[in-house]
């Protein structure tokens, strides 16, 4: 079977038409061409394969499978396969990252209240964007701006922790944050390119703060502390830690919303 039967080709002039109407918008400033190209050339499958597009929507709405297997892979790293027990050489390193990861998330968080407001592709109307089956779910995040990804921030966060101390976890751990947590939300418009690419940054960027000296020696003597005078305390707080990063935090957020109306 012919490639281009499976793949088809968009539309170049109607794809054109497209990129002459968004230069020529008021808001032209907030994207540009790599961004426009890459959300057409990904929208034009939309609607070609229903079931697909369902299995993108299930995904990218299914937080075990976005995040989970990257939080399992944080628990495997951390404790020291020929010492049953016993966390491994360079769980500070690890540990930090979680830390870090957050705090990039936060970050991600901060600067798309504080940058100018970015529209998502899905709610771009000069992009013509045809929504997947399944996809309704990003519109919940229309009066959000999409600059940077704060998914992006924290997954590759944690990815490039994985990586300090196991470089066949953490790779595989980049690649699922890569095709799994990130793609889908392009396919979705629910992201442009540039603003993954930022999250992504933010988070890699975050985590190497760890391996400055005096903050890993600082983080190593900490959770030493905390893991021989109370191990219960510490492993429940990261169970609490998996449940909510799994969720990217999303039932802290509710929360924080609730208190910020309330008050």
């Amino acid at each position: 079977m012919n490639c281009l039967t499976v793949f088809p080709a968009p539309d170049v002039r109607y794809e054109r038409t497209k990129l002459i109407a968004i230069a020529n918008s008021a808001n032209t400033n907030m994207w540009n061409s790599f961004d426009v190209q890459v959300e057409l050339y990904l929208n034009h499958f939309s609607g070609l394969y229903p079931r697909i597009d369902h299995l993108v929507s299930w995904i990218s709405a299914t937080p075990l499978i976005k995040g989970g297997p990257i939080i399992f892979l944080i628990w495997l790293s951390l404790f020291d396969r020929a010492k049953p027990g016993r966390l491994r050489k360079g769980f500070d390193l690890l540990l930090g990252s979680v830390i870090f990861s957050v705090a990039a998330t936060i970050a991600a968080r901060g600067l798309a209240i504080v940058l100018p407001f970015r529209t998502r592709p899905l709610a771009t109307p000069v992009l013509d964007f045809h929504l997947p089956a399944g996809g309704a779910a990003g519109l919940d995040y229309v009066n959000w701006s999409s600059f940077p990804s704060d998914h992006a921030a924290m997954f590759f966060g944690l990815a490039t922790g994985i990586l300090l101390v196991w470089r066949a976890a953490g790779l595989f751990a980049m690649v699922w944050a890569t095709l799994v947590v990130c793609l889908p939300r392009l396919y979705l418009g629910e992201h442009w390119p540039t603003d993954i690419l930022a999250g992504a940054l933010l988070g890699v960027l975050s985590t190497q703060i760890v391996r400055v000296p005096v903050v890993r020696q600082t983080i190593q003597r900490l959770v030493l502390n905390w893991y021989e005078k109370r191990p219960h305390t510490l492993f429940a707080f990261l169970f609490l830690w998996s449940f909510e990063a799994t969720n990217l935090f999303s039932d802290v957020r509710h929360v924080l919303k609730v208190m910020t109306r309330t008050l």
